[in-house]
């Protein structure tokens, strides 16, 4: 449905884009909804180059989540380079549908434009996510050399997600998980060195970079990718392990779950 959906053309108003369905045609919610059912964070790493392959990967993840009662979050972040910054390029809330008891009691006309309605948005919200999801992934041509990833993930972890109400919290985080900043670096003469768990936990402890994720799932696509003709791409697994393990630990002291960790491409879809 969602496909055929995104096949078609159809030209949103503004007020459609930033109004809730049932405001813009004023029909009352009875039965209201103090949580989101899902809230989906995709959060992608503008210093990773990926290949399509993994793009297609991060896409289709999202969109299986465009459904009613859900939000979806899209950002970009990298280093504070230039005009490089944790940016949103996306968000909005489906709204949930009318309940049968509230249905019988709305006009017929009404009811059929707040049905259409409702049904545009999963439009709206599949083509504008896909426009940000791709428009957000970097290239070679115009890479970034620093990666502030601990320093974003506090960011929107702190001010985005946590205080995000919602049954069930994902982030899908696009990214090679490869830190290279200020704090530390996972590199060493241009190539991934082997890091130390606790060295690393203890050294982003001291700097206060744990955040809080609000007990949510996180997905991650493209750990462990090198693309710099520069640096040495091949992945040794123990080097592999230890950024593995060094994540799953941070993700817990960051109250979250690190559910898989793509290296770089989730095995399964998310459930």
């Amino acid at each position: 449905m969602i496909k055929f959906l995104l096949a078609c053309t159809l030209l949103f108003t503004s007020s459609f884009a930033t109004q809730s369905c049932y405001d813009y045609y004023k029909v009352e919610q009875k039965e209201t909804h103090e949580t989101l059912n899902t809230a989906v964070f995709i959060l992608i790493d503008e210093t990773t180059v990926f290949d399509e392959n993994l793009k297609k990967q991060v896409w289709d993840n999202a969109l299986k989540f465009v459904h009613a009662g859900n939000y979806i979050y899209v950002a970009k972040f990298s280093a504070f380079i230039n005009n490089n910054y944790n940016t949103k390029v996306f968000d909005f809330s489906l709204d949930f549908p009318l309940a049968e008891k509230d249905r019988y009691n709305a006009r017929k006309d009404t009811l059929a434009k707040l049905d259409k309605c409702l049904n545009d948005q999963y439009m709206f919200v599949g083509q504008s996510m896909q426009k940000a999801i791709f428009g957000s992934f970097q290239n070679t041509a115009n890479a970034i050399s620093k990666s502030d990833i601990l320093f974003a993930l506090k960011d929107f972890g702190e001010n985005i997600i946590e205080p995000t109400k919602a049954q069930r919290k994902i982030i899908i985080l696009a990214s090679d998980m490869l830190e290279n900043s200020s704090i530390g670096s996972f590199y060493s003469n241009g190539a991934v060195r082997l890091i130390s768990q606790k060295e690393e936990i203890d050294k982003v402890t001291k700097n206060s970079l744990l955040s809080n994720f609000g007990g949510a799932e996180v997905y991650v696509i493209g750990a462990g990718l090198v693309s710099s003709p520069k640096g040495d791409t091949y992945r040794d697994p123990k080097k592999l392990v230890a950024l593995k393990d060094f994540w799953d630990a941070y993700f817990q002291k960051s109250h979250a779950k690190l559910v898989e960790m793509g290296q770089p491409s989730l095995k399964k879809m998310i459930q």
